[in-house]
């Protein structure tokens, strides 16, 4: 139910979600939504709950705090890229919500998009201060990893239309995974203590 819900949020827009549609969709009943949730708003803040909580779960399992900072990174990037893969709707949503500045997206934010990154910067900062990696700024490397990691995913029709119908099969997905995380921190690398 909840992960119908993000789809249809993250395809229509909040604007575009009618519960009596959803209900219909969902082939439950016509108030099962309203008596289970409340609202439209409650069901959006739900399945927004429910998408991101798995992402977050999912890049925690993955965090070796072990690990070295770059392979800590490298796995940061590949996992973010294969649960985009199984869910491109939390990406739909997002870019959906971000057009417009309101209460949505900075809950998205405040609750998901920070503690993420705030996840990751730490080891990010140790590389740029052991000076292994480049510094670069901020909204480039948020948007190389999501957009260019998720974009594949959450854009299916267009990269159905401009490639072929199995560019996101998920045998494929690893792949990407890699070539994404590889690109990313091989770009990143500083060798011979110049920035390539």
């Amino acid at each position: 139910m909840l992960a119908k819900a993000l789809s249809a949020f993250a395809v229509r827009g909040y604007g575009g979600v009618s519960m009596r549609t959803l209900n219909r969709e969902l082939g439950v009943s016509h108030n099962l939504l309203h008596q289970r949730f409340g609202s439209k708003d409650a069901l959006w803040y739900a399945a927004v709950e429910w998408g991101f909580g798995g992402l977050v779960d999912e890049l925690t399992r993955a965090d070796d705090e072990h690990a070295e900072p770059l392979e800590r990174f490298r796995a940061f990037v590949r996992t973010f890229v294969h649960f985009s893969a199984r869910y491109p709707d939390l990406h739909r949503l997002v870019n959906g919500e971000a057009a417009v500045a309101g209460e949505r997206l900075d809950h998205l934010c405040v609750e998901y998009v920070e503690p993420v990154l705030a996840r990751v910067v730490p080891y990010y900062a140790e590389l740029v201060a052991s000076g292994r990696i480049r510094d670069v700024p901020p909204p480039t490397l948020y948007y190389l990893i999501t957009s260019g990691g998720a974009a594949l995913y959450s854009s299916e029709a267009l990269t159905r239309r401009l490639f072929s119908p199995d560019a996101i099969e998920s045998v494929r997905v690893g792949a990407h995974a890699d070539a994404v995380a590889d690109i990313l921190c091989d770009g990143l690398l500083v060798r011979n203590g110049n920035e390539m």
